[in-house]
């Protein structure tokens, strides 16, 4: 047993004499011993019977040679943990501490090395642990050194076991404080009934959780302060008390302020010699405990940000739903829909995570107030929600989500910030679609990234096509890492020219995927999908690998030096690698950096931290260009271009196509490219297709200009002999549905 087990043990006072007998006579025989066996060591232990008494003797024996290796030992003392090996001669010690068992003996502090210090007489009490995972013992150590004629010979060490007294003592200490540590400093209640029922006396805990104090309690009986919590009356709780039995129960008790404090209560027979003389009763308050019960039911089945219910409430609530649908006679129906908010995490990384969180409360507060009492409404996780509309047909699941739609995509204004947004919704019907909950759920969440698929802001009914699409996206998930693997990327170019000579100045490198049995797959089918897998680190890596060493490969050659561009995605900014991984291959290839160009999406810019700013602007160290691409898709002006170290603005192609449709079109370019410039940034305008608009942004000073009217992407060799003609003719085309 460890030592500090010892506070919780008691012991009479009517041992003590027995033990200090015990303590003087193992003192003395400690003596006559060690007189013993240095008579015994000088004749060198031949004599068989001393051997026997030797080995036999309840002490612990152990003796050292001059240069203190262990030399010999009693059986007693292998306990302790000395043992001699045959093979080596070389024995074992034990580990000392102070007899705490916890710190532990400095080395020059253990008994034979104080021998071996020129000490002549040592005598120690320690905690002696024999190994590790061994229990260890308080011992009396007695330390010696051995001559025979004055000459020294070596150490001897007698060990006796004094963990019984030790505990003894300990009992003794305890069993003194005991009363007062359990009764007066006790944090709990302690009553003290006789077996009457009578309060004889209360602990000083009373007056501090009931207001009351002893003298007001007096003359008070257990039945009016206990045993109705337990149940019970009087005759039959001390029934049970004198059985040997402890009870347990509630109680709540008036607090002298006039509220009600709530006691846990735990009665305690007091027995003399299995005679029950009495009673304790400890209370513990467990008011608080009893006041934050709704708080942690709260918390277990609602969510804390919106205050709707979580995901456990809402599958507890679908769960018997289910089972009264299937159980009722008459056939039940009901709808569930999944809905997610539209581009929410731009919102959240633009604005910051305090508008988020703004924004979800205000969209769940909302969609609450459209479903009322029809139905319950969960937020699943982060942006998504889900709605069991009860008692519901296809019909009215679809006007909920129209209803849902309209109040949703109503603007909301957060800190001078006017936000917009819309949801996807995906509808799945009991027993149309299934009558399993996980098939359900899942099929709702289909149908809802269907509609994001679609371009978001829509509703949409599962239909057993939708599961085929996820088997198809499964497919291509599988392939499009075997792709990676089989090098069957490819990149095509697409020139980007000067808008008023029409020389070629730049490439676009676009990748392209040459599939073994589907031929060349456009990147709007697998470029989402690598995004979302987050497979578009290692492919982006790629990309940018082969553009820039097909890149210094064609001025090798001869051809005109010319900037390539290469997208970065999300996921790659983010990657802590990025940086090294850009300075490495432009090293490799050897590239002039100012000939390499990254473009990223309006998206990362419009985070504006300074993390971000941070990052580009340790691009900008390795001498790249830094373009922002798909300008005007965002939700924030054009002040923030101001923090970010960029060198080119690419106006979104949306905005291009706008101009021959609509009178503000032109006039919304002609500001971008005028701010812009502004800004010292070089401009150019993305999905050219037309003459009409190359003339309307040559006029508006637009720098350069990407489209199918100069060319669309092609492979290396065409791209090559693009390269070598240096202006492109102009070869007008319908714009694409």
């Amino acid at each position: 047993m460890h030592h500090a087990a010892l506070s919780s043990l008691w012991l009479e006072s009517s041992h003590r004499n027995e033990y200090i007998v015990i303590a003087v006579f193992a003192s003395l025989m400690a003596f006559i011993i060690l007189y013993y066996i240095r008579k015994q060591f000088c004749s060198k232990l031949y004599h068989p019977s001393s051997k026997l008494l030797f080995s036999h003797m309840d002490e612990g024996i152990v003796i050292f040679g001059l240069d203190g290796q262990l030399v010999l030992h009693n059986d007693a003392a292998t306990k302790y943990g000395y043992q001699i090996h045959d093979a080596s001669q070389k024995g074992n010690s034990p580990a000392f501490f102070h007899v705490n068992g916890v710190t532990k003996l400095p080395f020059h502090h253990e008994p034979l090395q104080q021998l071996l210090q020129g000490t002549q007489l040592t005598t120690q009490e320690l905690w002696l642990v024999p190994n590790e995972g061994k229990a260890g013992s308080i011992v009396r150590i007695t330390g010696k050194p051995i001559r025979t004629s004055r000459k020294l010979e070596g150490y001897m060490l007698v060990i006796h076991d004094i963990t019984q007294s030790k505990w003894a003592e300990k009992r003794l200490e305890v069993s003194e404080q005991r009363f007062k540590s359990l009764y007066e400093h006790n944090p709990d209640i302690v009553f003290w009934f006789n077996l009457d029922g009578q309060l004889l006396s209360v602990n000083p805990a009373m007056e501090r959780i009931t207001g009351f104090t002893w003298l007001e309690l007096k003359g008070k009986n257990f039945e009016d302060l206990i045993s109705h919590s337990l149940n019970k009356s009087s005759s039959d709780s001390f029934s049970q008390l004198k059985a040997g039995h402890t009870l347990n129960g509630e109680t709540t008790f008036a607090h002298k302020s006039g509220t009600t404090v709530y006691l846990q209560t735990t009665v305690i027979p007091i027995t003399v010699e299995q005679q029950l003389v009495g009673v304790y009763v400890i209370a513990q308050d467990i008011t608080a405990k009893k006041q934050s019960m709704d708080t942690i039911r709260h918390i277990a089945y609602f969510d804390t940000l919106t205050g709707l219910p979580n995901r456990h409430h809402f599958f507890e609530t679908l769960t018997d739903t289910l089972n009264s649908c299937s159980n009722a006679d008459t056939e039940q129906s009901f709808a569930l829909l999944f809905v997610d908010l539209d581009r929410f995490k731009l919102i959240n990384d633009s604005l910051g995570h305090q508008a988020g969180d703004w924004l979800l409360r205000q969209t769940a507060m909302r969609m609450q107030n459209c479903i009322g009492s029809k139905g319950i409404i969960s937020r699943l996780s982060g942006d998504e929600f889900i709605i069991l509309l009860s008692h519901s047909d296809a019909e009215e699941a679809e006007q909920l989500a129209l209803h849902v739609q309209e109040t949703v995509i109503e603007p909301v204004l957060y800190e001078n910030h006017i936000i917009h947004t819309t949801v996807s919704i995906g509808i799945s019907l009991y027993p149309d679609h299934g009558t399993e909950l996980e098939q359900l759920v899942q099929y709702a969440d289909i149908a809802m990234y269907r509609v994001k698929e679609q371009g978001k802001n829509g509703t949409l009914f599962f239909n057993s096509e939708m599961n085929e699409a996820i088997i198809r996206r499964t497919t291509m998930e599988k392939e499009l890492r075997e792709a990676l693997t089989n090098k069957e990327f490819t990149l095509y170019y697409q020139p980007q020219t000067d808008a008023a000579t029409g020389r070629i100045t730049g490439l676009e490198a676009l990748v392209r995927w040459e599939h073994p049995e589907r031929g060349l797959i456009s990147p709007v089918e697998f470029i989402p999908l690598a995004e979302e897998t987050g497979m578009i680190t290692k492919l982006g890596e790629w990309v940018l690998r082969e553009a820039c060493f097909q890149t210094k490969s064609w001025i090798n050659e001869g051809l005109a030096p010319i900037t390539i561009a290469v997208n970065i995605s999300m996921k790659q900014f983010q990657d802590e690698s990025l940086f090294e991984m850009i300075r490495s291959i432009l090293e490799e290839s050897q590239l002039p950096p100012s000939l390499l160009e990254l473009e990223i999406t309006e998206s990362i810019g419009l985070q504006g931290t300074d993390q971000v700013i941070q990052k580009l602007h340790k691009l900008k160290t390795l001498g790249v260009r830094i373009a922002i691409d798909d300008f005007g898709t965002g939700y924030s002006s054009l002040h923030y271009l101001q923090k970010l170290p960029l060198d080119t603005l690419k106006i979104d192609k949306s905005f291009i196509r706008e101009m021959s449709k609509e009178t503000t079109g032109s006039s919304i370019v002609h500001s971008i490219i005028e701010l812009a410039h502004s800004l010292k940034l070089d401009v150019l305008a993305e999905g050219v297709e037309q003459t009409s608009q190359h003339v309307q942004l040559a006029a508006f000073g637009c720098d350069r200009l990407q489209g199918y009217l100069f060319s669309r992407p092609v492979a290396a060799e065409q791209t090559r002999a693009l390269l070598a003609l240096e202006i492109l003719s102009l070869a007008p085309v319908e714009p694409l549905i």
